[in-house]
C-alpha cells in the first residue's frame, strides 16, 4: 500500500491485533495485520501512527546503521577499544588473539548463538581480569568498597544497588580500559551518594576530573 506517500508492506496473519515495525536501515514500514481486517482499517491505523513513523524514519537516516553481528570470518569485533578481525578455527578450545585477529574455536557450521556465547565468555574473562587489575586503585581512590561486583549484559554501562552490589556491563570489554575505570568509579561514588545530585558530580570531579571526556568516549560522542 501507499499511504500518504509512504510505501507500507502488509502481511496478513492469523493474529488478533495489528503491529507496526520500522525496519532499518531505510526505515521501511511493515504491518502485521489480522487476516480479516480491511484495507481501510489498516490505512486508519497507519495514519494514527504517522507522526511517530516520520520521526523514526528521520532518526534512522541520521544514524549510522550497524547490522546485527553474525560472528563470521572477517567480521570486525572490538576488544579494549581496538578492532580485531574474527577468524573461525576448527581446532583448540580457548579463544586466542594476536595483533589483528581473534581466533574463535568453533565449527564454521555452528549456530550464531554458539559463536556469540563463546566470544562473550572470552569477553567475560578479559573483563574480570581487568577489574582485578584496577579494583584496589579504584576503591582506594573513592574510599568505598562494594559488597560484590557482577558482570552481565544490560542497557546501562553499570549500576549500583543499595546493598552495595555493583553490576558492570559485559560490553565494557569492547571499550577503552579507561572507560571501565570511569564506570567503576562512577558506581563506587554511588555508595556515597545514591543519586545523580550535584553532590554526586562533585565526587566525580574530585576522584576522576576527566570523567566527562571518558563518558563521551564511552557513548561514542
Amino acid at each position: 500500500m501507499i499511504i500518504n506517500g509512504i510505501h507500507v508492506t502488509v502481511n496478513r496473519k492469523n493474529i488478533k491485533h495489528m503491529y507496526l515495525k520500522i525496519i532499518p536501515p531505510n526505515g521501511d514500514v511493515k504491518i502485521s495485520a489480522p487476516t480479516q481486517i480491511s484495507d481501510e482499517e489498516i490505512i486508519k491505523f497507519v495514519n494514527s501512527k504517522m507522526e511517530w513513523i516520520l520521526n523514526k524514519q528521520k532518526k534512522m537516516k541520521n544514524t549510522e546503521y550497524i547490522p546485527p553481528l553474525k560472528y563470521k570470518d572477517g567480521e570486525k569485533h572490538y576488544l579494549w577499544g581496538k578492532p580485531y578481525e574474527l577468524q573461525l578455527v576448527n581446532s583448540g578450545v580457548e579463544v586466542i588473539k594476536d595483533e589483528n585477529k581473534i581466533y574463535l574455536p568453533v565449527s564454521k557450521k555452528s549456530k550464531i548463538k554458539n559463536r556469540q556465547k563463546k566470544l562473550e565468555s572470552y569477553y567475560r574473562k578479559e573483563l574480570k581480569k581487568e577489574i582485578d587489575n584496577i579494583y584496589e586503585k579504584c576503591i582506594k581512590t573513592v574510599g568505598r568498597k562494594p559488597t560484590d561486583i557482577k558482570i552481565r549484559k544490560m542497557k546501562n554501562w553499570g549500576n549500583c544497588k543499595q546493598n552495595g552490589t555493583i553490576t558492570l556491563n559485559l560490553n565494557l570489554a569492547k571499550k577503552n580500559k579507561k572507560c571501565l575505570e570511569y564506570v567503576l568509579i562512577h558506581e563506587l561514588c554511588h555508595l556515597i551518594e545514591f543519586n545523580h545530585s550535584p553532590k554526586f558530580y562533585k565526587l566525580m570531579d574530585k576522584y576522576l576530573p576527566n570523567w566527562g571526556e571518558l563518558k563521551k568516549e564511552l557513548n561514542g560522542k
